[in-house]
């Protein structure tokens, strides 16, 4: 049996033990990833998704010395700065744009274990996932707070890592692998024993559309419900089945 299988876990109490036994020192910061992104050209990196733009281009060579990601940030960032007129922090805008959906040089990571296991569930429901614990002293220099924190990273408890190389290369040992079949049984657990959901961690306007899109179905049978109700009252006389829906 190779090593993988023997430290596959295969039930959530085992996936929520193995975390604990590491957790429990205090010295991680964490972060789950709906796929584990061993293939090239990530090989296992966590990474920004600024840097994996440049990873997408043919045309730039990461690994090369001229490569700053920072300048490129930069150069974003002036850019950035002409469509709002409030005068923020460098960090809190990169902040505002990360949580708003934009690419950025920050990585997120949390203090709390549970939503990083969130994370590693919420997505690619076919594929396996990962949960990484950073060890905090490996990566000091880098990791970066907002001073005034919006909502969504309070609720995240996020903690942002700003690696000058745009990735961090985890230790294979602290990387614990989420299957795809104990995604869902993960996401329940997490509902109904601790309160975490959707709902609390992704809790403003653009959570709100991240799951109108995904629930989009839902509210369409819901409405055409509604309105084969109203008609079928009609039909049979109600004089009550008038009013709007």
């Amino acid at each position: 049996m190779d090593k993988e299988n023997q430290n596959e876990s295969n039930t959530v109490d085992d996936i929520l033990r193995k975390i604990k036994e590491k957790a429990d020192t205090g010295e991680y910061l964490y972060r789950g990833e709906p796929e584990r992104y061993e293939e090239e050209p990530y090989f296992g990196k966590v990474s920004s998704n600024f840097y994996r733009e440049f990873l997408k281009d043919d045309d730039f060579d990461v690994s090369a010395e001229y490569f700053d990601i920072e300048a490129f940030q930069e150069v974003m960032l002036t850019s950035a700065n002409k469509f709002s007129r409030k005068p923020i922090s460098e960090l809190e805008r990169l902040s505002e744009i990360q949580h708003c959906g934009g690419k950025t040089n920050l990585i997120d990571f949390t203090t709390d274990y549970l939503i990083a296991l969130f994370m590693a569930c919420d997505g690619s429901r076919g594929k396996d996932g990962r949960l990484v614990l950073q060890k905090k002293e490996q990566i000091n220099p880098y990791i970066q707070e907002s001073y005034e924190p919006i909502n969504r990273v309070i609720a995240q408890k996020s903690v942002f890592v700003r690696h000058p190389d745009g990735f961090i290369q985890p230790n294979e040992d602290d990387v614990i692998n989420i299957p795809a079949a104990l995604k869902q049984p993960i996401l329940i657990h997490l509902r109904n024993s601790h309160g975490i959901s959707v709902e609390t961690i992704y809790n403003d306007i653009h959570g709100f559309i991240k799951d109108q899109t995904i629930h989009m179905e839902v509210y369409m049978a819901i409405y055409k419900g509604l309105i084969h109700e109203q008609k079928g009252s009609v039909e049979n006389g109600d004089s009550n089945a008038d009013g709007a829906l």
